[in-house]
């Protein structure tokens, strides 16, 4: 029973490994989208008992046999994405450190990499799905030209005007341990006990916001299905020691007739 319980956790961890792997490969085209990888750890050792021979002498090694695997934990890799020109002025790009402040309706604040913005019917900078990006700028629809810069200040351009109005500036904040972040979907993470709180940065702590480029993915697609292929490879073996098992067993139960 050891050797199907031990194969089946075995069977599990390479599921888990295979649908994380699928989730990376559908998000590659997903903006500011980053991999996350999987890490495993062996379960507890059962320690055999040792024959009357030997006794009171130092053995080489111990008589342990492990009890498969398990999930440990799930890290994120928040390297940085190639940039693309996308060409237009509401799209910004974040290089280096940190993540965009976004606050939703109900006043929760969270972080994301994707710097799609738009306006809202109030003129207001916000996300596609209609957050506000902190801390709430109001962009004029007079202006003829919206300017952001590298450090995120956001400026109206006018033709009538040589200065620039400055609007206000993006907020960037970074963590502690971005790993510790909770993914919240859309593009989205939330702060946690483990990544610790937010801290937010200035233009000289190592950012750099790109008008008019957005953050591809971080996937490396044929990294991928390399490691797609050698989970799919470690499910088969250990589906074949599930089997080896039970007709060990088979073989054991046939002996009594």
């Amino acid at each position: 029973m050891k050797a199907l319980y031990t194969a089946a956790t075995g069977m599990a961890a390479q599921q888990h490994r295979i649908e994380n792997i699928s989730n990376n490969l559908a998000n590659v085209s997903t903006v500011g989208y980053k991999k996350s990888r999987e890490n495993f750890e062996d379960l507890l050792y059962q320690q055999l008992s040792t024959s009357s021979a030997g006794q009171g002498t130092t053995r080489a090694s111990n008589l342990e046999i492990g009890s498969g695997v398990r999930l440990a934990s799930v890290s994120r890799n928040f390297n940085n994405g190639d940039l693309q020109q996308s060409g237009n002025q509401m799209d910004v790009a974040l290089v280096g450190r940190g993540f965009f402040v976004i606050q939703t309706p109900d006043g929760r604040e969270f972080y994301t990499r994707n710097g799609q913005f738009g306006t809202n019917a109030n003129g207001e900078l916000v996300t596609q799905s209609g957050n506000l990006v902190s801390p709430g700028i109001s962009l004029p629809n007079d202006a003829n030209y919206i300017q952001i810069d590298e450090d995120g200040t956001v400026s109206a351009i006018y033709n009538s005007s040589p200065d620039p109005l400055v609007l206000g500036s993006i907020q960037i904040a970074d963590f502690i341990n971005p790993a510790g972040l909770r993914a919240m979907g859309g593009n989205m993470f939330s702060a946690t006990p483990q990544s610790g709180t937010a801290i937010y940065l200035n233009p000289q702590d190592g950012y750099a916001v790109r008008q008019g480029f957005l953050e591809s993915s971080n996937v490396d697609v044929a990294e991928e299905l390399v490691n797609m292929i050698t989970a799919q490879r470690a499910f088969e073996l250990t589906s074949k020691a599930v089997e080896s098992a039970d007709q060990t067993m088979q073989i054991v139960n046939n002996l009594k007739r």
